[in-house]
């Protein structure tokens, strides 16, 4: 019996199951895609400058959560997967989702006209829908403030509804164009705190961060500073070459067209909680990637490789294409992305701690490439629920 025993034993710890080969095979591979993402992002991030961080998931797991560089350069802080960095403009689609809940609550329709909040003339016809879409047409506040403002004041919010309140003339009449807006966004946020009678920031903080699980997520209005954990400073170089901060800009005061500071991390649970549809009702997650009926110039359009050309609209704080849902941010000091696929569970985000979009569309591009294979190789057998 003992003999028989033994051989069956020996049976046993000599076969692996198919599953067992395949779970080496990706471990491997994994390993392969983290050394060819490290050797590109370490060849347009020098350790002692400013840097990246990057987000691969795919199924709702973290395949990669990485820093690269510098948050703070001064200080040799490595940028981390709990830095964060600014937004800019990526912050959208949380401006859009404070809106969303909003509606929820029963506050607000989409379709209701601005004229029912501020009965200025500038407003007139203008629903949260076209503000929502870059279809409203209104002014350009960047356009006004760079030219008239004394840039020793920091612009906030209620400086540009003043503005607004002058009427201003509109970049083209409602609903006829497609135009991307910042000022758009900065009055969907003033809209929100008319309507909820709290600080945007806080708003957010309570009804999107927390919902979504980013803990450590947070507006950042440097006319009300606030103390950001691990934070990435903001980079550009000057005259000499030399990095040098650049935090200080005058219009660092104006919140809901970027301003959101978050980290890999705080992405990643937030990417999640967008798959889970937990961050406001059902119907409402159905809207958030539902496109405008407008499709958008070829002029407004993405031209990354992996868009393949496809015809683009925008939706809630997202330009979306059939296959995929992106969108970029650049503001002073920043450049960011985040790709979202909707025929695989595939997101990839990319925020720099300092302004070259070249840098980014470098990134991103071979990131997708190289993602892409690996998951055509692998993902499929290992990843797939």
């Amino acid at each position: 019996m003992k003999n028989i025993a033994f051989i069956l034993f020996i049976v046993l710890i000599g076969c692996k199951s198919p599953t067992d080969k395949t779970v080496v095979s990706n471990s491997t591979e994994l390993e392969k895609l983290k050394t060819n993402i490290d050797s590109l992002f370490n060849s347009q991030i020098n350790e002692n400058a400013p840097g990246a961080a990057l987000l691969v998931s795919y199924n709702s797991e973290m395949l990669i959560s990485k820093g690269y560089g510098l948050r703070d350069v001064n200080g040799k802080h490595p940028i981390t997967s709990n830095t964060n960095i600014r937004m800019a403009s990526v912050s959208k689609q949380f401006t859009a989702l404070c809106i969303l809940s909003l509606v929820d609550k029963g506050v607000l329709n989409l379709n209701d006209s601005l004229n029912k909040y501020w009965n200025y003339p500038v407003f007139k016809n203008i629903t949260i829908n076209h503000l929502l879409n870059h279809t409203s047409g209104i002014a350009d506040y960047e356009e006004y403030f760079n030219k008239n403002w004394d840039r020793n004041k920091i612009v906030e919010n209620k400086n540009i509804l003043e503005w607004l309140s002058t009427n201003p003339r509109p970049v083209f009449e409602v609903g006829k164009n497609w135009e991307y807006s910042n000022t758009a966004y900065l009055v969907l946020a003033l809209l929100v705190e008319k309507l909820s009678g709290k600080e945007f920031s806080s708003y957010a903080q309570e009804n999107v961060f927390k919902k979504a699980g980013m803990e450590n997520t947070t507006f950042f209005n440097l006319a009300k500073p606030v103390e950001i954990k691990e934070r990435a400073f903001c980079y550009d170089k000057d005259s000499l070459g030399n990095w040098k901060k650049i935090d200080g800009f005058y219009m660092n005061g104006v919140l809901g067209d970027g301003a959101v500071y978050t980290s890999i991390n705080d992405f990643h649970k937030y990417n999640n909680a967008l798959q889970e549809q937990s961050i406001v009702s059902e119907e409402m997650h159905k809207l958030i990637f539902q496109p405008s009926s407008m499709v958008l110039p070829e002029k407004a359009k993405y031209q990354f490789n992996f868009l393949n050309n496809a015809e683009e609209r925008y939706a809630m704080g997202w330009f979306v294409t059939e296959k995929i849902a992106l969108h970029t941010g650049s503001w002073n000091g920043t450049r960011t992305i985040v790709v979202k696929e909707f025929t695989r569970p595939l997101t990839i985000a990319i925020f720099l701690n300092f302004a070259s979009s070249d840098t980014r569309t470098k990134l991103i591009e071979e990131t997708y490439e190289l993602v892409d294979e690996y998951i055509k190789t692998t993902a499929n057998t290992v990843y797939k629920k």
